[in-house]
């Protein structure tokens, strides 16, 4: 059976739409129904929380053009480390 970490990378993996095979974690199918109501509750206290419209979203939005209007620069080159003879 493998551990915990790489049975919920290869339940990653899965819904991904890999097929992927493993022996039965017990403490895994057993509560697979409870684990997920833990993860969508916290998901809901996260997103009805105090001052929740101040967590940041990801991903961030892509705006195309968005910094059309500001100037073009380029950055200053950095300088070497080591100056050879």
């Amino acid at each position: 059976m493998p551990h915990n970490k790489a049975i919920k990378k290869l339940e990653k993996l899965k819904n991904k739409g890999l097929e992927v095979s493993y022996s039965n974690a017990p403490w895994f199918t057993d509560n697979y129904e409870k684990i997920m109501e833990e993860r969508t509750e916290k998901k809901r206290r996260m997103r009805e929380a105090q001052h929740s419209e101040f967590l940041p979203v990801f991903p961030a939005p892509r705006i195309p053009f968005a910094n059309r209007d500001l100037p073009k620069y380029r950055k200053d080159l950095l300088p070497p480390k080591f100056k050879f003879p």
